[in-house]
């Protein structure tokens, strides 16, 4: 039997293995649905746990941190009793199953995901007229909180956030909203000298970039639904410094794409049912990351009904505290709050089409508005009107079959932001993105059987095959841009005016030097790839745990370009200028006339550069739990046809539990960088060509002579892949007090190979001299409470204390070198970017942050609170002052001390209407309740910081 087993499963692999998202589904030979529909919407949704045989409260604990699910039972019903171990994926409830087997222990399921745990060795208490005995029941769950590690004792660097907390967390409709003021992940920056509000800043509805464990904000591998939505394409430019457009550029830096952004996928808050947050010993299946794994887990399509749920949501400026955030907190020039107005809207639809097919479809939009005047001298437009819009659609399709369970899914984001230069005539920007995934992945359980004498039990294959596409565009309304003169003013008196743009501009009194007028813009710029995606992954369990063993093959196809050459001329001489002159004569066509003509043009060449990557993924891992010993080890091979090396990523963990309720573990990981196509793309990009003219006489001609022709020369292809080192120790346990979650750990990182920049006299050249490291020491609880208040159902409690500090190489990154900026800093020169360390670069140093999330009036009424407290600490400041040192502008920094700051977010929402399956509830979310706006400063010219937002809304479930 043994053998025929073993037979029949080589072979079943074989054909799995071939025809993994081929296989074609035969709808005439189906189980019903009412047979199926436990097992088949757990086949759906099954979780990796591994679970050792313990005490049965903590392993019940342990349970409910990995599936989410809340478990209620009677008091006492777990004492003195031990689980049975649960070391492979399964679905929820048989994994509940298989830990309770032997207990006496059963289950009554109450709803999708909750559970009462019942006595099966009694018929049940009575009281002396035969009626039943009800015994105190207790509810454990995840409804709201912050859970601590996963079904593995090796995930000790794993956080989930659940209901309530999303909402509390949440900013606007940002899921990465959520994973602010969690241990190691660090958003916030202390030193930034221009945090003022500007237009753009009011209506930018893209994700908020994090960094995790000490890594820059693009080094992070984002997942929604198992699909990767990374941007291998990169963020960071080699080139200029400006992240955003702002007026203040004349023009934007031509040779940068503005609005990248590290992810393809603007996921929304409205259908997000758990965030998965891994900042160390992450498992040997996640890789191309040196940061952290951020997993998000949307609603899967019904499949016993059909449902749906609307909702809106929205905020305006006038519910905003706005605060003047200047060094000596004035406002000189006058400047006014700017005006905006947010809204956001979803919908959701899902339910069984037949006996075993199931289909979901979401949508969600996001708009904001904002409003600004244009400068005093432009006379055709004084106001204009700035807008975005982020649209998220999925689809969902879910079919069980004979041979296993087949989904199909797709998500796609739709993003426009538009952006019009106030110091121009008529210059618009519009930054948009445009990025689809999609997949199609089948799930296959194996009867158990042995394989050369091994027994192997629940045994799954998941095979996908994916596909996606990401563009971000910065589409303008030309490629032709001037910088007229207007007029000419010497000793503060007026000498010249044109008469030529007399219909469109003016001379501004307010100005003392010559008043330009800019008309035109500089050209559409494009960056993207598409990706396809094979990968297959065998789970199962063997001897005393599970193994994982994997692989995954990816095509990506990069690009980016410029269609057109764009032309920018950068200066005119007036005929004033040109004294002894009447008037220009123009033998040519180009940017001449009796008044003025151009005497220099900076030129940006189209160019097309594409880039493919071939890249191959192999993984395993092995997990064992003996009495009082886990141990997870794994191995994680990478090659890709770009950088041509072989990384190897060995990853091991082990975990000691002297007694029940507490445990202490070590680990070591190796992560290495998936970036290398962004320096690939940037490579060989023709720079701005300088050109000049001059004038014979009066007589203009089309004689130009090139004053600079250089292009990038950076490339990462023959070069070591940039990798972090980690070393982990951690405690954790069940405090014997309340019986809450605590976790005690410490991570120690060291960046090895990272790119960094060095000047020959030819240019620049990429290395792998760059070097980091980040430590931190960080606390965390996390609760139920068990307390006794009217109307108050459930209460969960989570808490955590992070101590970190990060510090980088003066070796600066490619994005930083051609246009580098210098520090002074305590005699001694630094790069700009070498110096983040000092300068906080998203750093602070000792943090707590602190959840509540309750449930009130027979869940009618639900409260969620977040809070974050910064300590005061002392770093440095850019101290407006500057210094030249071997021929090099320097900003002087000194030692500053930083203020404490405390935030707290609430969210509230309250049911008018409930009856059976439909209810409308009332929602209200208040970011920044205290309205405090921390250490950052803003300038003159963007005076103002945003303290406390208001969003009110409504949501309607059928």
């Amino acid at each position: 039997m043994a053998q025929q087993a073993g037979t029949r499963f080589a072979t079943r692999i074989g054909i799995l293995l071939a025809s993994s998202g081929l296989v074609l589904i035969d709808a005439g030979a189906h189980p019903s649905y009412a047979q199926t529909a436990d097992t088949g919407t757990a086949a759906a949704q099954s979780i990796g746990f591994s679970i050792p045989a313990q005490g049965l409260d903590t392993a019940i604990r342990a349970f409910i941190r990995a599936s989410g699910w809340q478990i209620g039972y009677p008091a006492g019903l777990l004492a003195n009793k031990r689980s049975q171990a649960v070391s492979s994926s399964l679905a929820p409830r048989a994994a509940l199953e298989q830990l309770l087997s032997g207990t006496g222990i059963g289950i009554r399921m109450t709803g999708v995901n909750t559970v009462t745990l019942v006595d099966d060795t009694s018929a049940g208490q009575t009281d002396g007229e035969g009626a039943s005995v009800l015994q105190t029941i207790v509810v454990n769950g995840a409804r709201g909180g912050v859970g601590l590690g996963s079904g593995s004792l090796a995930d000790t660097g794993t956080s989930t956030v659940t209901g309530g907390q999303i909402a509390a967390r949440a900013e606007g409709n940002d899921a990465n909203g959520i994973l602010r003021n969690l241990p190691n992940v660090q958003y916030q920056n202390d030193v930034n000298d221009d945090a003022g509000t500007t237009d753009q800043s009011v209506i930018d509805l893209k994700p908020r970039e994090v960094s995790i464990s000490g890594a820059r904000v693009y080094e992070n591998n984002f997942i929604v639904n198992g699909m990767d939505i990374n941007t291998v394409t990169g963020t960071a430019e080699r080139y200029g410094s400006a992240e955003n457009l702002t007026d203040s550029y004349t023009p934007p830096d031509a040779a940068r794409i503005f609005g990248l952004h590290s992810q393809s996928i603007y996921v929304p808050i409205d259908f997000l049912e758990k965030a998965t947050v891994i900042d160390s010993n992450a498992s040997a299946r996640y890789g191309n990351f040196q940061g952290g794994v951020v997993s998000y887990e949307l609603q899967d399509a019904s499949k016993d009904r059909w449902k749906g749920s609307v909702s809106t949501d929205y905020t305006t400026s006038n519910w905003t505290g706005f605060k003047i955030g200047t060094e000596d907190g004035l406002n000189p020039n006058d400047v006014a709050t700017n005006d905006y107005i947010k809204r956001r809207a979803s919908f959701s639809l899902s339910g069984p089409v037949t006996d075993n097919v199931a289909v979901l479809g979401q949508y969600s939009v996001q708009t904001a508005v904002t409003n600004k005047d244009k400068q005093y001298r432009y006379t055709e437009t004084r106001r204009v009107e700035e807008n975005s819009r982020n649209d998220f659609y999925r689809a969902q399709a879910i079919a069980e079959t004979d041979w296993g369970d087949f989904t199909l899914e797709g998500m796609y984001t739709r993003y426009n932001q538009d952006w019009e230069n106030a110091n121009w005539r008529n210059m618009q920007v519009n930054l948009a993105t445009r990025s689809l995934v999609s997949k199609l992945q089948h799930d296959y359980a194996f009867e158990d059987f042995y394989l050369g004498g091994v027994a192997l039990s629940n045994v799954r294959l998941q095979s996908k095959l994916g596909y996606s596409s990401s563009r971000s565009l910065n589409d303008m309304n030309g490629n032709v841009a001037r910088a007229y003169k207007q007029s000419v003013v010497s000793s503060r008196v007026l000498r010249w005016e044109a008469t030529e743009l007399s219909d469109w501009c003016r001379t501004d009194p307010a100005i003392t030097i010559n008043t330009l007028c800019y008309d035109g813009a500089t050209g559409d710029k494009r960056q993207g790839q598409e990706r396809l995606t094979w990968s297959q992954e065998l789970t199962g369990d063997i001897w005393q745990g599970s193994f994982v063993l994997g692989g995954d093959y990816t095509h990506t196809d990069a690009y980016r370009r410029r269609p057109e050459d764009a032309v920018y001329y950068t200066n005119y001489m007036s005929v004033y200028e040109a004294s002894g002159i009447s008037g220009f004569v123009c033998n040519t066509t180009e940017e001449c006339s009796a008044e003025q003509f151009a005497n220099s043009k900076a030129v940006y060449q189209a160019f097309d550069i594409g880039a493919q990557l071939n890249a191959f993924n192999l993984y395993a891992e092995l997990e064992q739990s003996w009495d009082w010993l886990n141990v997870r080890g794994g191995l994680r091979f990478s090659y890709d046809d770009y950088m041509h090396n072989l990384d190897i990523a060995p990853r091991v963990v082990a975990t000691v539990t002297p007694w029940d309720d507490f445990s202490i573990s070590a680990g070591f990981n190796r992560y290495y960088d998936a970036q290398s196509l962004s320096y690939a793309i940037r490579d060989k990009q023709p720079r701005m060509q300088t050109y000049i003219r001059t004038r014979d006489g009066a007589v203009i001609d089309d004689t130009w002579r090139l004053l600079q022709d250089t292009i990038y020369a950076n490339s990462a292809s023959d070069l070591k892949t940039p990798y972090t080192d980690e070393i982990t120790f951690g405690l954790s346990g069940t405090e014997p007090l309340l019986g809450g979650q605590w976790r005690l750990r410490f991570l120690d990182r060291r960046a090895r190979d990272q790119y960094a920049s060095e000047t020959t006299g030819t240019g620049a050249i990429l290395t792998n001299d760059g070097r980091g490291a980040y430590q931190s020491v960080s606390a965390e609880y996390s609760r139920e409470l068990d307390v006794h208040a009217k109307g108050l159902e459930q209460l969960f409690f989570n808490a955590s204390v992070t101590w970190s500090k990060r510090e980088v190489s003066n070796s600066s990154y490619f994005d930083d070198s051609l246009d580098e900026d210098y520090v002074w800093y305590k005699n001694r020169s630094h790069t700009l970017a070498g110096f983040s360390v000092v300068t906080g670069n998203m750093d602070i140093p000792l943090r707590m942050q602190a959840g509540l999330s309750s449930t009130w009036l027979d869940n009618a009424l639900q409260v969620d609170l977040s809070a974050n407290y910064n300590l005061g600490y002392t770093g440095v400041k850019y101290t407006d002052q500057n210094i030249t040192v071997d021929g090099r502008f320097h900003q002087i920094w000194e030692d500053f001390d930083f203020d404490p700051t405390l935030t707290v977010d609430l969210a509230a929402s309250y049911a008018v209407y409930q009856k059976e399956d439909t209810n409308l509830t009332l929602n209200v979310r208040v970011n920044n309740l205290f309205n405090e706006t921390g250490n950052a400063t803003a300038t003159v010219t963007n005076p103002w910081l945003i303290g406390r937002t208001v969003w009110v809304g409504a949501k309607a479930t059928f």
